[in-house]
Order: C-alpha cells, then sequence, then structure tokens
C-alpha cells in the first residue's frame, strides 16, 4: 500500500541529508518511569544492543535463564538500525545470585542489572533520550532555523516504521478487513496496530490542512502533558488557550477501536468527516473488539541542542514513550534513512 505523504506544520523543508549512515549515528537511551526497588524476583536488565532487535535479545535472555520467551518483557520496541540501550525483565529466583556478567548476546552488552518486585510492564518509560547525527546537510543554515520553530511543536505522526516497508503492514490489514485471516498473533497486531496508527495519521492531517493544528474545538478532548490523562473540554475558555499555548496540554485525535466517542460537538463531527472514507477500517477495528484510546496530536522535544560538525548537524533530545524521533526530524529535512534502504524494517 503506497502510503502518502502527510503535510508538514513549517512547510516542507528544502534541505537534505542522510540519516543512519552507520548506527551510531542513531542512538535512543530509555529512562523508566520508576526506581528499581533493588529486591524481588524478577531481574532488571539495562542492554545495549546494536542491530538487534527486541524480540530478538528477549528470545535469548530467555534461552539464558531458561524461561519461556513469554516470561521475558520490556518497556518497549526499539529499532535494531540503531545504538539503543533498553530495559528488559526476566524472572530469576531470589535465592540464586544471576552470573550476567558471562551472559553473552551477539550484538548486545549488559550494562546495569537490578532486581525488582513487579515484572517490567509495557510502557512504564518516562522518556526517550535520542543522540543522532545527519549527516552531509545540503542546507544547514536552513536545518538550524527550522531548529527554533520544532521547540513549539511538531505533528505527533506516527513513523513510517510503524507500517511496515512499502506499507506492508497496511496491506495485511486491509485483507484481515476484507475477511482474511492471519494465524500468527504478532503479525496480526502489528497489522491492527499499523491500521489504528494510519487513521491516527489521517485525521492529524487534516487538521493541518484546516489550520487546526494548535487550536481547541468546542467538544475537543485534550491530553495533560507527558501523561496519559485526558478530559473533555465543553467550550475552550482564555484558560484552556493559555494552558495549549504553554504546552501544558494538547488537543488530540482517536485511536479507533470499541467504545462511545470521548469527543462532542464540533470535535466529532470533525474526526467523523475526516475518517469518512476509512470508515470500513474502524468499523472492522471494532468488530476485532480494539479498545478506543486518545493519543496527542502535538509533539514538543523536550532538552533540544544541536551543534555543526562541518556539513554534519548533530541533534539531541527527549521525547515521551511512544513517539517518534522521525516526526522531528521531517519538519527539519528531507532525510534518506541510509539503513531503511537497504534492509527490511523489523
Amino acid at each position: 500500500m503506497q502510503l502518502p505523504e502527510f503535510p508538514y506544520l513549517y512547510g516542507k523543508p528544502k534541505g537534505q541529508a542522510l540519516l543512519r549512515v552507520q548506527p551510531d549515528d542513531f542512538v535512543v537511551e530509555e529512562t523508566l518511569s520508576f526506581t528499581p526497588t533493588g529486591a524481588g524476583e524478577h531481574l532488571l536488565l539495562f542492554i545495549e544492543k546494536i542491530g538487534q532487535n527486541t524480540q530478538f535479545v528477549a528470545k535469548q535472555l530467555a534461552d539464558i535463564v531458561g524461561c519461556k520467551a513469554r516470561q521475558v518483557s520490556y518497556a518497549g520496541l526499539k529499532d535494531r538500525h540503531a545504538v539503543t540501550r533498553q530495559w528488559f525483565c526476566v524472572p530469576f529466583p531470589i535465592k540464586q545470585e544471576p552470573d550476567w556478567l558471562n551472559w553473552q548476546i551477539e550484538g548486545c552488552r549488559i550494562l546495569q542489572v537490578s532486581r525488582h518486585q513487579r515484572r517490567l510492564r509495557l510502557g512504564a518509560i518516562a522518556h526517550n533520550s535520542f543522540y543522532l547525527r545527519l549527516r552531509e546537510v545540503s542546507k544547514p543554515e536552513e536545518l538550524e532555523q527550522r531548529l527554533a520553530l520544532v521547540q513549539q511543536g511538531v505533528p505527533n505522526y506516527y513513523g513510517e516504521q510503524r507500517f511496515g516497508r512499502d506499507g506492508g503492514n497496511l496491506a495485511l490489514a486491509e485483507r484481515l478487513f476484507n475477511g482474511g485471516s492471519i494465524t500468527d498473533r504478532q503479525i496480526r497486531g502489528l497489522a491492527l496496530s499499523a491500521a489504528r496508527s494510519f487513521l491516527f495519521n489521517t485525521q492529524l492531517a487534516r487538521r493541518l490542512e484546516l489550520g487546526l493544528f494548535n487550536t481547541l474545538l468546542q467538544g475537543e478532548v485534550v491530553q495533560l502533558d507527558g501523561s496519559g490523562s485526558v478530559f473533555k473540554v465543553d467550550q475552550p475558555d482564555e484558560v484552556l488557550l493559555q494552558r495549549l499555548a504553554l504546552f501544558d496540554l494538547h488537543p488530540t485525535a482517536a485511536l479507533a477501536g470499541c467504545g462511545e466517542p470521548l469527543v462532542q460537538g464540533e470535535a466529532l463531527e470533525f474526526e467523523l468527516q475526516s475518517l469518512h472514507n476509512w470508515q470500513h477500517w474502524v468499523d472492522a477495528l471494532i468488530a476485532l473488539n480494539m479498545r478506543a484510546e486518545r493519543r496527542a496530536v502535538r509533539l514538543v522535544p523536550r532538552q533540544l541542542q544541536w551543534r555543526r560538525e562541518g556539513q554534519d548537524i548533530c541533534l539531541s533530545f527527549q521525547l515521551y514513550a511512544g513517539c517518534f524521533a522521525t516526526a522531528v526530524l521531517r519538519e527539519l529535512v528531507n532525510y534518506q534513512d541510509v539503513q531503511r534502504h537497504q534492509a527490511p524494517l523489523d
């Protein structure tokens, strides 16, 4: 399935750059949303990996400790085409001391180990820190001007990796929605997630086209910055608009599924119109018992810093869990993701 080019907030960049020429051009590091207790029957491992996907590392850990693969958990999926530092969790008897210094996993280093009383849950991340190098930047002055703009927020698009190579995950979703079957639960989950992500991006794109990115509609549902908490705005007032301007809250769009829509009035009408051409996908997601959720449409990179090194520009910033660095990069420069052109997506 051919993906459309979703609109830009600050206009399409004119400059070009190369991304991920080598693995350490793209570094991601997790920060957990809690502090390990240091005691308990679960072992938390902070692992640096290069050229390996999250599921592969989880399977290797299961083999090492002698548990089932489903007993290994992690807070989030991380790309294999990068240097990533993320947390894994395995069950491990309290009375046994792990010999983790001798555990060998290809392409990985165990950086830190701590015990904890609970299993690591998906999404238990305070933020992800990104350290990126853009190489051979053709218009570095333009990129630096845009860096000042993106600090005011960018569209919180799902990244292209969510949709699979050449939109393959969306093609799988379309087949499923047309009565086909996918027996592999993991692949089925990827397809459904891709479909919801595409519908979210479609709503967000419509907001940009109509100039509604930094606007609160009547009946809108907003999300508190850095939190999953949402609440409905019956009628926007000066206080809420001020909080919007200060990035304390953000408008949201629907992640389609079962449940009554939280939005009402003008906001509900807008969402229905945005998804009109994709109503068969919305109906299929409901029929498959996907749970309706909300996601912020605006993403504000935190602690954004940069420096020039010849024709390269090095960036660092923090994003909340579930947000994509590529949503920031696409507003800065037309980048060619070298690794993704050389290998299939995870």
